[in-house]
């Protein structure tokens, strides 16, 4: 076998052991929804179409309260995420979310996010505040700084750790999935909302 062909076998091979591996790769997916039963190990959501939906919950599935605010609990140096509306700087926020000591750091940073188009999802910590209608409110994480108007209606929601007997029938939720290459679904991170809040996610 000549040294040409030995290469191109090698290359053939590594190539189809990165395109598996690619494949075996959990693909992670959100979903919003209503809780429709729960039980220790399983989830069912109701969806805004109407359909319902099943999850697995495993050992590792982390569950957050959910619980409303307002916009006089945002102060300097918190750590908050803001749903920014589509367009230029300072992008008109749709939903504001705080978070408590322990879950600082949580999706760091700004990303394109999946509640509307050009929407994106941008946490850090509050460099600039200042109070008015609306408010406007500057975002500072590793890599750079987002800013944003806040209108004095946005939704505010505070986020902590909470547990699974939080998810009662009708509450709220947004869930961090895994889905797997056969299609199973396992909760990572589940937001749920408590008297009646939505999460701002």
């Amino acid at each position: 076998m000549t040294s040409l062909v030995k290469h191109s076998l090698l290359a053939a091979l590594l190539m189809g052991a990165s395109v598996t591996a690619a494949w075996a790769e959990p693909m992670l997916v959100r979903f919003r929804g209503t809780v429709a039963r729960a039980e220790p190990d399983r989830l069912e959501i109701r969806r805004p179409s109407g359909s319902t939906l099943a999850l697995q919950m495993d050992p590792k599935t982390r569950v957050y309260a959910v619980n409303a605010s307002d916009l006089r609990a945002i102060k300097p140096e918190s750590y908050v995420s803001v749903l920014g509306a589509a367009g230029a700087e300072p992008r008109r926020a749709t939903a504001v979310t705080l978070y408590s000591p322990s879950e600082r750091g949580f999706e760091a940073g700004t990303q394109p996010w999946d509640t509307a188009q050009g929407a994106t999802l941008t946490a850090g910590w509050v460099a600039d505040l200042r109070r008015g209608s609306p408010l406007t409110l500057a975002l500072s994480y590793e890599g750079g700084q987002s800013a944003f108007e806040i209108p004095a209606d946005t939704p505010v929601t505070q986020l902590s750790p909470g547990e699974k007997a939080l998810l009662q029938p009708g509450a709220a939720v947004t869930i961090f999935a895994r889905s797997d290459v056969d299609g199973a679904l396992t909760a990572g991170t589940i937001t749920v909302g408590r008297q009646g809040a939505v999460p701002g996610l």
